[in-house]
């Protein structure tokens, strides 16, 4: 009986040990919805592509303009065109291809189905009613997953949330511009392009809720006023040249 007691006094000191654990174990820390993860491609302006990407363009797509233009973690140009096509260059600027079904670069383009299991869980738990619109596994084994509301999450290679995209040079991009065709610039923007620089062409064109933005296929980017007056020159080093 002795013992009896005993081993129903540890088995007590256990339960109640274990009890007492439980009560101070440190709870699940809540994800940052908010936290910022780099994605995988850069955005990068078009005047720094090197001269061998425009030149290329010019030559072998004339009359179309770049739509975007972004550096993969792999270091690869991916040049995407006014009509669609996406092109991709090596870190020296020399063609590589036609990215498309056949001939893949870059991000790989998965079913939101074939995701990991916690990604799924993940996105019904903090995002529900929201669906997945594009989800791709990058270059660097993390997943990208775009909403259906815009917002784009990062995941590691073992589904743990890292934060939402941000692009690493946002900074730069004009969030209100919009590419446009060059044959919707003013004229005389058209005209000025044609006296000042009579060996070039356009390469890209946006515009803004204040001034159009014009780059050359030399690099060369000019900016005017939404009246079409010249405002400032500057080559793809960044040297401005303003209008006295």
């Amino acid at each position: 009986m002795k013992t009896y007691r005993i081993l129903g006094a540890v088995l007590f000191a256990f339960l109640l040990l274990q009890a007492c654990s439980d009560d101070d174990a440190i709870p699940e820390q809540e994800p940052d919805l908010n936290a910022v993860a780099f994605s995988a491609d850069t955005h990068v302006r078009t005047a720094t592509l090197p001269q061998n990407i425009l030149d290329y363009i010019t030559e072998n797509y004339p009359g179309l303009t770049i739509y975007e233009a972004e550096i993969e973690d792999n270091q690869n140009y991916e040049i995407e065109l006014s009509n669609g096509v996406e092109l991709v260059f090596n870190s020296q600027g020399e063609f590589l291809g036609i990215d498309n079904d056949e001939n893949e670069f870059d991000d790989e383009e998965i079913d939101p189905s074939d995701l990991p299991q916690n990604i799924l869980d993940f996105i019904s738990t903090y995002y529900p009613g929201i669906n997945i619109e594009e989800a791709e596994l990058e270059n660097n084994g993390n997943y990208e997953v775009e909403l259906d509301n815009d917002i784009e999450l990062i995941f590691d290679g073992n589904g743990n949330f890292l934060g939402q995209a941000q692009d690493e040079n946002d900074d730069d991009q004009g969030e209100d511009e919009e590419n446009i065709n060059p044959s919707e610039l003013p004229q005389v923007i058209l005209d000025y392009i044609a006296e000042n620089y009579p060996d070039n062409s356009i390469i890209e064109a946006e515009k803004d809720d204040d001034e159009y933005e014009v780059t050359l296929n030399n690099g060369v980017e000019l900016e005017f006023d939404l009246e079409g007056n010249f405002l400032s020159e500057e080559d793809g080093n960044g040297d401005d040249e303003d209008d006295d």
